[in-house]
């Protein structure tokens, strides 16, 4: 077989919804549940009052949000699969989540500080982590002004990315499937469309859903409308670059990822959108 023809055959959507790849698709139907998981959760921590917690019950309650079902369960379940653990879908693609949540949240969201204008007052949680130089360099002022960000941001951000990431591939898939014997510029265009909606798709409702009453003293916006109706174009921009990237993980069992890709590539994805968030910045300014 040819070269040529290996690429094409590799890529040819083989399933409506799932992956061709027995293992990635096992793992996307264990995870597109997670979806109800996590809104229960997370609705009953903002209910009691669990948001605004000390570092120690931070880190304990966001990581029993992702730790459990996304690690664990897989790891039990895929435990006979025959896959060594560390090059399992679910595996891997809990390291690409890892990286891309630690760099965008690290260095991207002093741009949702300063530009969108989101506030974080995690009063009781000290042990923050984010990129010092690029929010000021100085802690105390940027504590003052609620600008920093605690751990437990990091580890909550696991579960909203896996729901993100994970939905959108399944759609993208079917998208992929729908068009399968268009024209190629038809295909283009619907590839480039679907990945656009399921874009700003997550980029509005994570506004919209999750910062609402209970949190809104922990969490919010300076101007929510504002960052509804314009703002949510640029968080946009981070699901632009990583939805159509992390798609190809181990989308064929002739193409799987190794551990490498799994953090060259979500590396790729961070600095891009960091990239396109400043250039959303330029063209348009802080929201407030």
């Amino acid at each position: 077989m040819s070269s040529t023809t290996f690429s094409v055959a590799a890529v040819q959507p083989d399933s409506k919804w799932f992956s061709s790849n027995p293992d990635k698709a096992f793992t996307e139907k264990l995870f597109l549940p997670y979806l109800f998981v996590f809104f229960a959760l997370e609705a009953l921590y903002q209910q009691m009052g669990w948001v605004n917690v000390n570092d120690f019950w931070g880190i304990v309650t966001t990581s029993l949000v992702w730790l459990p079902y996304l690690v664990v369960l897989p790891a039990i379940l895929r435990r006979n699969s025959g896959i060594a653990w560390y090059r399992s879908y679910w595996f891997k693609l809990n390291v690409y989540i890892g990286i891309l949540v630690f760099l965008e949240t690290y260095f991207n969201t002093i741009w949702f500080f300063k530009e969108l204008g989101i506030r974080y007052n995690f009063m009781y949680q000290h042990l923050d982590l984010d990129c010092l130089v690029c929010n000021g360099g100085n802690p105390a002022a940027s504590r003052a002004a609620y600008e920093r960000i605690p751990v437990s941001i990091y580890i909550s951000t696991m579960g909203f990315y896996t729901v993100y990431h994970t939905y959108s591939v399944v759609v993208l898939r079917r998208i992929r499937h729908v068009f399968r014997n268009a024209s190629p510029l038809a295909r283009r265009i619907a590839w480039v469309g679907a990945v656009v909606c399921a874009a700003v798709f997550f980029a509005w409702a994570e506004t919209f859903f999750y910062i609402q009453g209970p949190v809104s003293t922990t969490v919010w916006y300076l101007d929510k409308p504002a960052m509804l109706t314009v703002g949510t174009s640029a968080y946009a921009l981070f699901f632009l670059v990583s939805f159509p990237n992390i798609f190809w993980l181990d989308e064929t069992v002739e193409r799987k990822w190794t551990l490498w890709n799994c953090v060259v590539q979500p590396s790729f994805a961070a600095m891009w959108g960091l990239f396109l968030i400043d250039i959303w910045s330029w063209i348009h300014g802080p929201l407030v």
